[in-house]
């Protein structure tokens, strides 16, 4: 079972309208709703790869409630913590020609109970878990720790650990130096306090990230190309090239890729590709998280991975 732990989720509305305009009432043609949040993704893309997985984290209020009815809606397992304030809810305006308009909400406030009672959770699954993935941002400063404990305790007990967030989670959770660490150009420059420049700062970068004891780095720059690296070599690796219809969700698409294959024992840059064959098939659909093998396979022969 692969493990994912999402701190900050929110119910994901998608408007359609035929414009929006400021200042004007604008009709809805459509309203669709799934489950937010980068560690709800990674399971929904696991699913649907025939994957076990369980989701956790914490929801609040009717929103809570109601993402957890949508879960069972699509059969993705979950245990999550109920806490006292509201789970946020996003709102995507999309108009006729693809443009997206969204707003999200705050996050709801979490006490350091509710913390408390995450980590009980998390470190009873951990145990039957072959991965654990801490998603997304911390909602709170009394959760800024959880990915750090988290990720300790499960290095303790052999159990490897993904890490793929940024701000405070981040650079707390390095300090238990996750397996697999993910971040994107702007948020490593953010955690380090430097620049990356061209693809020698992405190979740099990760290979800086293999030697602070990451067994496998990834820096990501958008659908451009992004740097791979573990204790044997570096790539940059090119996605495929594809109609971007909706990225929400193609990182996470990517790490479920990947983890798939390392569940396979794959070499390494046999699951860098299907990770980004995952990512970019993804983003080619406007549902988020959903690529079947089917989908995602005919993709690997255009990635490019051009060894450093």
């Amino acid at each position: 079972m692969i493990l994912t732990v999402t701190l900050n989720p929110m119910l994901d509305k998608t408007v359609s309208v035929g414009a929006l305009r400021r200042g004007a009432v604008t009709r809805a043609s459509g309203v669709s709703m799934i489950v937010g949040g980068k560690g709800v993704n990674v399971s929904r893309q696991l699913r649907t790869l025939g994957e076990e997985t369980l989701a956790t984290g914490f929801v609040g209020g009717e929103i809570g409630s109601l993402l957890e009815r949508l879960l069972d809606g699509e059969g993705i397992a979950h245990r999550f913590i109920r806490t006292g304030g509201m789970t946020r809810e996003g709102v995507t305006y999309l108009e006729p020609d693809g443009t997206m308009t969204s707003v999200f909400e705050p996050p709801g406030a979490v006490t350091r109970a509710e913390v408390e009672r995450l980590l009980e959770t998390c470190d009873a699954l951990a145990g039957k878990s072959d991965w654990v993935v801490c998603s997304g941002s911390s909602p709170a400063p009394d959760a800024d720790d959880v990915f750090r404990t988290i990720a300790a305790s499960c290095r303790s007990r052999g159990v490897p650990v993904v890490l793929d967030s940024y701000g405070n989670a981040l650079v707390r959770g390095l300090e238990s130096v996750p397996d697999i660490l993910k971040p994107n150009r702007e948020e490593y420059e953010q955690a380090f306090g430097t620049h990356i420049s061209g693809e020698s700062g992405m190979i740099a970068a990760a290979r800086d990230l293999v030697g602070r004891g990451v067994r496998y780095a990834i820096v990501t720059d958008g659908a451009r190309p992004f740097a791979a690296a573990d204790a044997d070599g570096a790539w940059i690796v090119t996605p495929p090239r594809v109609t971007s219809v909706d990225p929400t969700g193609s990182g996470d698409s990517m790490i479920a890729g990947m983890l798939y294959g390392l569940r396979r024992s794959w070499p390494f840059a046999d699951c860098v590709r299907f990770g980004a064959a995952s990512g970019a098939a993804n983003a080619r659909v406007r549902e988020v998280a959903r690529s079947s093998r089917e989908v995602i396979e005919p993709l690997l022969p255009d990635v490019v991975m051009k060894r450093i």
